[in-house]
């Protein structure tokens, strides 16, 4: 079970202080933005790493919706 550095008040505990807590509840709060550290090492599946802006490939153009067409509209 991870070790995690509380960055905001959490219940009864309060920022700095460390808890024990499982996976699930540490996505919950990473989520709530209350982990400021993780200070034991996560298993690999349970995040995966986000992605880096440079590192995202240009798949070519985007993909633009057609100019409607002049004429009469379906109802």
């Amino acid at each position: 079970m991870p070790r995690i550095k509380l960055a905001a008040w959490c219940g009864d505990q309060a920022p700095g202080d460390i808890v024990e807590v499982d996976n699930d509840t540490l996505k919950a709060m990473r989520r709530d933005g209350l982990v400021a550290d993780v200070l034991a090492p996560e298993p690999a599946d349970a995040l995966p790493p986000a992605p880096a802006e440079e590192a995202v490939a240009d798949d070519g153009p985007e993909l633009v919706a057609p100019e409607p067409q002049p004429g009469r509209k379906r109802r």
